[in-house]
């Protein structure tokens, strides 16, 4: 079943003045493909329902691909042919994850539970609770579980024992889009964006406040109309962090500080990519637009997809893949913008853009497809 996702639909229709005319999504158009898109192989899992605003990313680690369910069923699964290595029925809702370490993978759920696993058996080390659901993967670093929840709480566990270290909380507004995004942690730090535009960098040990700044400041007379959500995966590349809202803002800071170094009006709920030179996203009516990394200046849109729901465009070889809520993975040209190819994997939205790892793209859908695709030219 085709579903178009509420929350975007909601930022279309304040995007386009309540017109619901502008909604409808584009109907896809011949391309003239470069390349063929090859499928290595493909698995069904159980579909999921209701489950929007939910992060079941697929995690890469040494070989191994980790998968799970909303249903509570964790996979991990050979990267190269997908057969299974094991399988754990955690007999409980999952709504994000999994993280993965060297060692461990943690999964979190609906109801505010933490469940950490043997990552290469399956078998569970401990399980803790936080304070309402969790929308995004829970990150590992530094001998750390960080897990952050849809009330504006961040939690900092010990990965060895599920001991709760740490907490940080802010106020978030009455109303939000649903979903959040995954905190990043780099060189000791963890960097959050949060539902009122704001954005804290905390000590992954201890959870000291480094700093956080009110990046995102959206005025309107109504509670949509000052929506400044930063539900979207947020990048820091050298001593840049690179963000974006809902509000129609996209921004670099500086790590140190938080200090705004450029900012862009165009938005995202989906969030940001980012290579060497240029800066990557898919804004509230699906265009996809290429920024200069560096000043936030603007290069090509690429505008055939509009209001497909686009996932977050993901770099693959120097190009680009997105996915639609019909399940098709779009190919566009990094340098130009241009649609050189697509391919129909599955027959519902993606819990999130396509994972790359290294020549290979890895895709899951809502109706519980996960494939492995290439596209070779």
């Amino acid at each position: 079943m085709k579903r178009f996702p509420l929350y975007l639909a909601l930022l279309a229709l304040v995007a386009c003045g309540n017109n619901k005319d502008e909604v409808k999504p584009n109907e896809l158009v011949d391309v003239a493909e470069q390349g063929t898109v090859k499928t290595l192989w493909k698995r069904q899992f159980k579909p999921s329902e209701k489950a929007f605003g939910y992060k079941l990313i697929p995690a890469e680690q040494n070989g191994n691909l980790f998968v799970a369910t909303q249903g509570g069923k964790v996979f991990s699964l050979n990267a190269e042919n997908g057969n299974t290595n094991w399988e754990s029925d955690l007999g409980t809702e999952v709504s994000a994850g999994p993280g993965v370490s060297e060692t461990v993978l943690v999964v979190a759920g609906p109801e505010g539970q933490v469940v950490a696993m043997d990552i290469d058996t399956g078998t569970t080390l401990w399980e803790a609770s936080v304070s309402s659901e969790v929308l995004s993967p829970p990150v590992i670093d530094r001998n750390k579980v960080v897990v952050r929840t849809q009330d504006g709480r961040i939690y900092g566990f010990s990965i060895q024992t599920g001991e709760r270290e740490w907490s940080f909380d802010t106020n978030i507004p009455n109303l939000t889009l649903r979903g959040n995004s995954t905190p990043i942690a780099k060189g000791g730090r963890v960097y959050i964006g949060f539902d009122n535009g704001k954005v804290a960098a905390l000590n992954i040990v201890d959870g000291t406040v480094l700093w956080q700044q009110n990046v995102i400041n959206s005025q309107g007379k109504t509670e949509i109309d000052r929506i400044a959500d930063i539900d979207g995966d947020i990048d820091v590349v050298a001593t840049d962090l690179y963000i974006s809202s809902a509000a129609d803002k996209t921004m670099s800071v500086a790590t140190e500080s938080g200090r705004a170094l450029w900012s862009q009006n165009i938005g995202s709920v989906t969030g940001v990519t980012v290579s060497r030179r240029s800066l990557y996203l898919t804004d509230n009516k699906s265009v996809v637009h290429q920024l200069n990394r560096t000043d936030g200046s603007r290069g090509w849109t690429q505008e055939q997809l509009l209001n497909r729901n686009l996932t977050k465009p993901s770099f693959y070889l120097g190009d680009l893949v997105v996915g639609d809520y019909e399940g098709y993975v779009h190919f566009i040209v990094g340098v130009t913008g241009k649609l050189i190819n697509r391919a129909r994997v599955g027959g519902d939205y993606f819990y999130h853009s396509p994972v790359v790892v290294s020549d290979v793209i890895y895709a899951y859908n809502y109706d519980g497809t996960l494939s492995a695709l290439q596209l070779s030219k």
